[in-house]
């Protein structure tokens, strides 16, 4: 990508926005990965990758991950976020909803919330989702195709 001259790499969108708005990204992932009151390890997983795309600043991460044990309130995450990072936590909470296999009615219902606030229509909601899962998808056969399966593959294909 060229910008003014110059050559910038910016793998993810997510890092076009300021360190207070990606915090605020990955407190949406714990609100939706705490939703149905079980934390998987897939879910931590999950987050602390997002952290890690996120380029988050070690003592956000920390904050972060102190909010594991007492979730705030959606509503307070939100308040203050651009468009643009709603919108990037819809995709990526929808990411970490779906590690363990399964959307939860409480996970779907905070990811609807976030839609909402992300000036998104339902049918945007379930274009995300249906994404998520495609991707899921291709991630499996680019694992079968180099013949390194991991358990659920089968199931996916």
């Amino acid at each position: 990508m060229i910008f003014q001259g110059e050559e910038i790499m910016l793998p993810d969108a997510l890092l076009a926005l300021g360190e207070e708005q990606r915090r605020r990204i990955a407190c949406t992932l714990v609100l939706v990965a705490a939703a149905d009151g079980t934390l998987v390890r897939e879910e931590m997983a999950a987050i602390e990758a997002a952290m890690g795309a996120m380029l988050l600043h070690p003592e956000s991460r920390a904050e972060v991950r102190q909010l594991l044990t007492e979730p705030p309130e959606l509503e307070s995450i939100l308040e203050g976020m651009e468009i643009a990072a709603i919108r990037l936590a819809l995709r990526d909470g929808a990411i970490v909803a779906s590690v363990d296999g399964d959307y939860d009615e409480q996970e779907l219902d905070i990811l609807h919330k976030i839609a909402i606030a992300g000036n998104l229509s339902e049918n945007g909601l379930s274009t995300i989702l249906d994404w998520v899962s495609e991707n899921w998808k291709q991630s499996a056969l680019g694992r079968s195709l180099i013949a390194t399966p991991m358990p659920g593959d089968e199931s996916i294909l």
